[in-house]
């Protein structure tokens, strides 16, 4: 496999990555995920003490990246979790430390 398909193998994982390093978007996945169903912006909000607009632009960040889900349910937005999404990227994850190659140096 060539170093151009290991690029493009690799954005969609750096992208959750990505969307996930800051803490008040693992703290709405984190939200989502303990939930049976999907939430309101309103009820992610209170839970977690967000504003609005702060919400509004993590569930923009985490829908972009493929986190979530979002639907439009008469005047509500619904988001929901993409638990596959997550879940393969964790698989992919994993291949790389069950693979039979040699671990690079740790940073100091």
């Amino acid at each position: 496999m060539g170093a151009d398909q290991h690029d493009r193998d690799a954005r969609p994982i750096v992208r959750v990555l990505a969307a996930l390093s800051d803490e008040n978007r693992f703290r709405i996945v984190a939200y989502l995920a303990s939930e049976e169903e999907d939430a309101t912006c309103g009820a992610i909000g209170d839970a977690l003490g967000l504003s609005p607009s702060l919400l509004s632009h993590h569930l923009g960040i985490l829908e972009e990246a493929g986190v979530i889900e979002r639907r439009k349910n008469g005047l509500w937005t619904m988001n929901g979790l993409r638990r596959s999404v997550l879940a393969q990227h964790l698989s992919t994850l994993q291949s790389l430390l069950d693979a039979d190659t040699p671990p690079t140096q740790a940073a100091s």
